[in-house]
């Protein structure tokens, strides 16, 4: 039922052009990296994660929180939406509301700025992120609990607390990427 009230909104409000024109107010060069991950990938991202109910689940940059509430239906688990968009967060949170969801919350600030005590899967769709932002992520990622799980889509994140244990194929609306199973050791 979320998922069809996220359609409806779509016909008022396109996601895409919401990022687009809080991009271009913000001042970046790169307004068009905004996506949403389908819900089979999602799927076989948390079943390579092996999460369960007990986890915590923390997406950086949650969008509209689709794969959030998917998260947090089918898998269980507590999860947390970090996403910097207020309409964003705003129609996040009214969904929450609405449907009396329980186990998933909404915050409105950069992802750099999360926090990753307590956190034992985080999900970094990072594949247009510039380099110096996902190197200051991942030293804010010393935090995690020991093994805690990350998963970053496209390239492994490199840094001294977090070991790649396997890659793996997953789908996207525009093709192929390669998802990267990290471990905080």
């Amino acid at each position: 039922m979320i998922d069809l009230t996220f359609g409806l909104f779509s016909l008022f409000s396109n996601p895409y052009r919401t990022c687009r024109k809080f991009l271009q107010k913000k001042g970046e060069t790169d307004v068009y990296a905004y996506g949403e991950t389908p819900f089979s990938t999602l799927q076989k991202i948390a079943s390579q994660c092996n999460a369960s109910r007990s986890d915590r689940w923390l997406e950086l940059g949650s969008g509209r929180g689709r794969g959030c509430f998917w998260i947090a239906q089918f898998i269980g688990c507590e999860t947390v939406g970090v996403e910097w968009i207020p309409p964003f967060v705003r129609l996040s949170r009214f969904l929450k509301n609405l449907f009396g969801v329980q186990n998933v919350s909404f915050l409105h600030q950069n992802f750099e700025e999360a926090d990753f005590s307590g956190v034992s899967i985080v999900y970094l769709y990072g594949t247009c992120l510039p380099d110096e932002t996902v190197s200051r992520l991942t030293e804010k990622m010393e935090a995690l609990p020991n093994g805690a799980r990350v998963v970053s889509i496209s390239e492994p994140l490199e840094c001294g607390h977090l070991r790649m244990i396997k890659s793996f194929p997953v789908r996207y609306p525009w093709g192929e990427a390669e998802a990267f199973l990290h471990h905080k050791i």
